[in-house]
């Protein structure tokens, strides 16, 4: 039955992208309604029955119905020296099916493609440059090509982007009964998506698939989109034989094939590093030294050339350049170690705020970036080794909280990186605010930044002057004609912290009321962010990132006034956090205001959504509490 349905949907495929005239018309209206483009047809054949190649053929029908549409396209491949691109070729029509442009293999544009950032980026990419003069077209893309590498299977993907909907696709892989590959679906509950076996084939298939609308407050679209990956446990890997059925045997692969004599270092380097850790009588003292040498001695760059997209360039390489991608610059690193007797661990892991796990269940090429494990005790210390400012250990968002591999001696194991909890995560500013009499006001503020907040601020010491005006200009946009006197910071990076003091004048600042002044209190940090509202909301929401933000704000009122009557205090509290706000009256002639927001990380069922709009709808108002001073005579 099943090779009777593979044979079908070979068979009509071929007819319906020979013979289908596409049009607009013809898509269902339940497909266009508010969409930006339409996935008409789309088949991409593999073959991987030959361990040392990939052939693939692919096309792809696309209705683009408006600008943000062209996203959907998709018609370019990427390559390097070991892909041979047969064929490319595109067709487009208007919105009735009469052909605009036919583009040739030799209508393509080819340009360089690298990141800087992944562990592994193709070469090149070769895409079709169309520029629409006209909203919808239909475009068809096919291509044909060979790729000595088996390493990665592409998954499958009926779903690209949001606001796409989908008619049809279907991806067949296949393969030698003897490398069976390993598959595994997501996310494709409750769509008309099936997959199919035979001997030597598995067919995937979807149709009539609604568009995912975006939705604040909601995972990646990675991790919400129906996609199946596949994975072979014997491939190829730029002429070289690879294996993985478990992550074990993946690992001890990495070692013996990969990271394997590239750890040589020159003597005047190692006597560098005995003599810097001498004095030192912990690793975690040792590995200190060595991390500042590595910080002062190199700098990123990537390198990505043939089995060097993969294999760490030699440490002897990284330490006459002074440069390396996150790959030599770890193996460096670790290398570095070994000199002072320390252990340590090549890792890969997937960089990103997005917190993508290696995923633990399904062994295969997983990963965008290295990164180094240092045991200490039942702990790991863990060092980014691509950057010049990163504190010793510190994680921050692009690699904390998230599953990895480690590579030892013994083979490959999954860990999970440090979790920064919520009350690690602060933010806590002291200010004294003088009022004048006419509404003016001059601050000045310390505020310290730790945990996962402290990435988002620890590096703006570098920036000039004007950059760190227009900063703080754009945090406070809301205090009209801030003015920005005088500017310390304080990179703490033993502790991993960072300061900032400011003096500010804000003119204008409180509202005169005839004899009086109307004052918010809350200076610097006005939350006034509530979440759109979204109906029939269908995906979980979200929250990233724990974290506390609190205030403590002096105000000293000007001489020959007093306050009217204080607000009172308030406090919120749900299962997303809570908010506190006080006031007091400390002194004749002075108020202190306190506030504490605390947000807790999480996800949380769609019908939460609208309850913390109601929370933050709490907060922005109480945020613009306000107290009234008035002349004492």
């Amino acid at each position: 039955m099943a090779k009777c349905l593979l044979f079908a949907l070979l068979f009509i495929s071929s007819n319906i992208f020979a013979q289908e005239k596409y049009t607009i018309l013809n898509i269902p209206a339940d497909l266009k309604e508010g969409v930006n483009s339409v996935l008409l047809n789309e088949l991409v054949e593999r073959d991987v029955t030959n361990i040392q190649k990939m052939k693939t053929s692919k096309t792809r029908v696309v209705a683009v119905l408006n600008e943000k549409g062209n996203n959907s396209v998709d018609a370019y491949e990427v390559y390097d020296s070991g892909t041979t691109i047969q064929n490319v070729e595109a067709y487009v029509y208007d919105s009735f099916g009469r052909e605009l442009e036919h583009y040739k293999k030799k209508d393509f544009k080819d340009r360089a493609r690298a990141d800087g950032v992944s562990m592994y980026t193709d070469d090149r990419v070769l895409f079709l440059d169309y520029t629409p003069t006209t909203y919808p077209y239909i475009i068809v893309y096919t291509s044909e090509t060979i790729n000595g590498d088996t390493a990665f299977v592409a998954p499958w993907r009926p779903i690209n982007n949001y606001y796409q909907s989908t008619k049809k696709s279907v991806s067949i892989l296949k393969f030698d009964p003897q490398n069976k590959p390993r598959y595994k679906s997501y996310n494709v509950d409750g769509y008309e998506i099936s997959i199919d076996e035979t001997e030597n084939t598995i067919v995937c298939s979807a149709t009539n698939m609604e568009a995912i609308k975006y939705e604040n407050y909601s995972a990646d679209f990675q991790f919400i989109a129906p996609n199946v990956r596949f994975a072979l446990d014997n491939f190829y890997l730029k002429g070289n034989p690879g294996s993985g059925k478990d992550w074990q045997q993946f690992g001890s692969w990495m070692n013996n094939s990969l990271l394997q004599n590239v750890s040589e270092l020159p003597s005047g380097t190692v006597n560098k590093i005995k003599n810097i850790t001498a004095n030192e009588t912990t690793n975690e003292g040792k590995a200190r030294k060595v991390y500042q040498f590595v910080q002062d001695k190199v700098r990123y760059i990537s390198v990505q050339i043939g089995i060097g997209g993969w294999k760490p360039m030699l440490a002897s390489d990284v330490d006459k350049l002074s440069y390396g991608d996150c790959k030599a610059l770890t193996n460096y690193t670790k290398a570095l170690l070994e000199v002072a007797g320390v252990p340590s661990y090549y890792t890969i892991i997937s960089a990103g705020d997005d917190e993508k796990d290696i995923t633990a269940n399904f062994t295969a090429m997983q990963g965008n970036h290295a990164i180094l494990g240092v045991p200490e005790g039942d702990e790991m210390i863990w060092l980014e080794c691509t950057s010049q400012d990163a504190p010793f250990g510190y994680m921050g968002t692009f690699t904390s909280d998230r599953d990895a591999l480690i590579v030892t001696e013994e083979g490959g194991k999954i860990v999970h990186t440090k979790k920064y909890p919520t009350e690690e995560n602060t933010i806590h500013t002291t200010a004294t605010i003088s009022l004048s009499r006419n509404g003016d006001a001059a601050a000045k503020l310390v505020t310290t930044s730790k945990g996962l907040e402290y990435d988002d601020i620890y590096t703006i010491n570098k920036q000039k002057n004007d950059v760190v005006e227009r900063y703080y200009k754009n945090k406070w946009g809301y205090i009209n004609g801030v003015n920005i006197q005088k500017v310390d910071f304080e990179n703490n990076r033993e502790e991993i912290s960072f300061t900032e003091n400011l003096h500010l004048d804000l003119p204008s600042y409180a509202n005169k009321v005839n004899d009086g002044l109307i004052v918010c209190p809350n200076v610097f940090s006005l939350d006034q962010e509530i979440p759109p509202r979204i109906t029939n909301r269908k995906q979980d929401m979200y929250i990233s990132k724990g974290f506390v933000h609190s205030d403590v704000i002096t105000i000293i009122l000007p001489d020959n006034f007093k306050l009217d009557q204080l607000p009172e205090n308030a406090s919120v509290k749900s299962k997303f956090g809570k908010y506190t706000i006080t006031f007091e009256k400390i002194e004749e002639n002075k108020l202190q205001y306190n506030r504490e927001l605390q947000i807790d990380k999480g996800t949380f069922p769609p019908d939460d959504y609208e309850k913390y709009r109601d929370f933050k709808r709490q907060i922005a108002r109480l945020d613009k509490t306000k107290i009234l001073i008035q002349p004492s005579n």
